[in-house]
């Protein structure tokens, strides 16, 4: 079944009908609500720390059409009639638009503290709409805040001035405020000694209460401080609470404020701008504000300029020039010392010039060399000075930095002149030359020269031959591969190895054998020594056979008073020298047998000595005979010799 839609008409009859039913009953609400009485509660302090008495006040309204002449009564908190309320504790009537103000002391308890509010009640009698009286209640309730104890003391300080002027005078005000909502008794404050010997006390300070304290210094000659010491009690305490005051410096002023007016352009053509530029450095340790900057020609130039210390402004304004025009600045400066004063500045001199009428100067700089090989070095600079003006330029200064280096009277307009000149320069660098001149309003003109520069070479050194280093070719091995068989370069290197070895050991042969012969060479020349020295004689010789009584007396070869020690020989050997002075003739010729051979003679002592046989002489027996003598005493002397050694310890 498909919902039946009802005409837009047909509704708004209905929705009009519904309203006419519902008005009635809305105008009474209206009335019932609406009869005009308001009822509104304050009270201070809005907050406690404990049980106390408060202000309350009170506000009731008649914001409706007619009067009411119904009597209202107001109760407290606790249910009790107001009295001071109106007359009698009740209000008879009050007319339409009119309000009716009350006040009075309330003492908070403890339980409403908690609840943090008060309540009051307006009660007043009314007629119902059978016209019967009934009695109606219209609370108000103000809040009412529980602190508890709060001890709060705020304290500010204001110096004046910040920078204080060489014999001026400095203000320090101390202001002190009782934030808390307790009381403050007995409140002191000391300063700092080289500011203030004195200690101000403030007796007491309610909640929401402040006191003023002054501490001043006069005739400051240098730089000071500020600290204090603050010290209180709260009501009804002994203890004493403090505060400190952090210290802050007071300096002695130190002006340093420079200024300087200066142009983009000091020579123009009428009708031309140029930028004029205020440069403002504070390097002192005073503030300014509020800088007013005049002019006699331009009138206000700058307003309400701030510069703190230790800072730099540049303040720009652009001209233009119909005639030439002088630029005197004033600066009205307020600072924080408290001092108010002016200053001028120097004063700069724009020149306006008609077509034609500048000055121009073209300098062209050219030196004979850009490098230097020495310090200093001379070179010579070519300076080219040019009136490129229709004027003429007199009294031309040609400058280098703050040197004067020449004069030029006048140049007429066109013409150039060279000025040269050698310089030692002891240092590399940029050069650069300056030219100023009188125009034809005897301003001294300024222009500049292009920028050269130069710089420092050290000499060449002499050509020297440059030795080339031949570099042997590396050599590199590699490993033997696993599957090398020797082939014929390797054959070779082996026979080469054996040769080596086989002329090494040659070597070797040669040298043992020299060795050899040197060594023969001396058994042969002591062989000729001995052979020499012994003269055989035939026969045999007995070297270890006692020599007979019948032995002849032999001649001594050795004719020294030691005696001589002889080697044993053995019978049946023949001497070694024997084997080589023998001769093949010597071998097959027979020993003869009345040969003899030498004897060996023994001495008394026991040593052998080897003698010749010669022909026995008296003179020989008695030199022999003597000789025994004297042995025979030698030896005896020895024997007693012995004999009287002491034994080794």
């Amino acid at each position: 079944m498909k919902p039946h839609k009802i005409p837009l008409h047909r509704f708004l009859l209905i929705s009009l009908l519904v309203l006419s039913m519902l008005i009635p009953g809305l105008s009474a609400f209206a009335q019932a609500a609406d009869d005009g009485l308001t009822f509104t509660l304050s009270v201070e302090p809005a907050s406690l720390t404990k049980p106390g008495t408060v202000t309350v006040s009170a506000r009731v309204s008649n914001a409706g059409t007619s009067d009411l002449n119904t009597p209202m009564s107001l109760y407290d908190p606790d249910g009790k009639l107001v009295t001071a309320f109106s007359d009698g504790g009740s209000l008879l009537s009050l007319p339409s638009g009119e309000n009716y103000l009350w006040s009075g002391q309330y003492e908070v308890k403890q339980s409403q503290l908690d609840d943090e509010k008060l309540v009051y009640t307006l009660r007043y009698s009314a007629q119902d709409a059978s016209g019967n009286l009934i009695e109606k209640n219209l609370p108000a309730t103000a809040q009412i805040k529980f602190t508890g104890e709060k001890v709060d003391l705020r304290v500010t300080r204001t110096i004046t001035p910040e920078v204080v002027r060489r014999g001026k005078e400095v203000t320090v005000i101390y202001e002190l405020v009782n934030q808390g909502n307790v009381k403050l008794n007995n409140i002191t404050i000391r300063e700092n000694r080289l500011l203030s010997t004195r200690t101000q006390t403030v007796k007491s300070l309610d909640p929401g209460t402040s006191e003023k304290i002054t501490f001043t210094k006069n005739n400051v000659t240098a730089d000071i401080s500020s600290s204090a010491l603050v010290t209180y009690r709260k009501e009804g305490d002994r203890k004493t609470q403090q505060l400190t005051i952090e210290a802050v410096d007071i300096p002695l002023a130190k002006p340093g404020l420079q200024y300087t007016l200066t142009s983009d352009k000091n020579q123009l053509s009428i009708g031309e701008t140029a930028t004029l530029t205020l440069t403002i450095k504070n390097a002192g340790n005073i503030s300014y504000s509020n800088i007013t900057v005049t002019d006699p020609v331009l009138g206000e130039v700058f307003t309400n300029v701030q510069i703190d210390a230790g800072q730099t402004k540049e303040l720009t304004k652009e001209v233009t020039l119909n005639q030439s025009s002088t630029y005197a600045f004033s600066l009205k400066l307020e600072d924080n010392t408290g001092t108010t004063q002016t200053e001028k500045v120097p004063e700069l001199k724009l020149s306006a010039y008609a077509e034609g009428q500048m000055l121009r100067l073209n300098l062209m700089l050219t030196a004979s060399s850009e490098t230097i090989h020495a310090m200093p070095g001379e070179i010579t600079f070519n300076l080219t000075v040019t009136n490129d003006s229709n004027t003429p330029a007199k009294n031309i200064r040609i400058k280098h930095a703050n040197t004067d280096i020449y004069t030029i009277k006048e140049l007429a307009p066109g013409q150039s002149m060279v000025v040269s000149r050698v310089f030692a320069l002891s240092q590399s660098g940029k050069y650069q030359f300056t030219a100023s001149a009188l125009d034809s309003m005897d301003n001294r003109v300024e222009f500049d020269s292009n920028a050269l520069t130069i710089s420092y070479a050290a000499p060449t050194a002499a050509p020297t031959h440059e030795i080339i280093v031949t570099i042997p070719p590396a050599v590199t091995h590699s490993p033997i591969p696993a599957d090398y068989t020797a082939s014929g370069g390797q054959t070779k290197d082996i026979l080469f190895m054996l040769t080596l070895a086989l002329g090494a050991l040659f070597g070797l042969a040669v040298i043992l054998l020299g060795i050899s012969a040197i060594a023969r060479a001396n058994a042969r020349a002591k062989s000729n020594a001995a052979f020499d020295t012994f003269e055989l004689a035939g026969g045999a010789r007995d070297y270890t056979a006692e020599p007979d009584e019948d032995t002849r007396a032999v001649e001594t070869l050795v004719e020294e008073e030691s005696d001589i020690v002889s080697s044993k020989v053995e019978l049946d050997e023949e001497p070694p020298h024997k084997k080589y002075l023998q001769t093949d003739e010597d071998a097959e010729k027979p020993v003869k047998a009345d040969e003899e051979q030498t004897p060996i003679t023994v001495d008394e002592d026991g040593t052998f000595r080897l003698t010749r046989e010669t022909q026995s002489t008296e003179d020989d027996t008695a030199v022999e005979t003597e000789r025994r003598s004297r042995r025979a005493e030698r030896h005896k002397a020895d024997e007693t010799d012995e004999t009287e050694k002491p034994e080794d310890i």
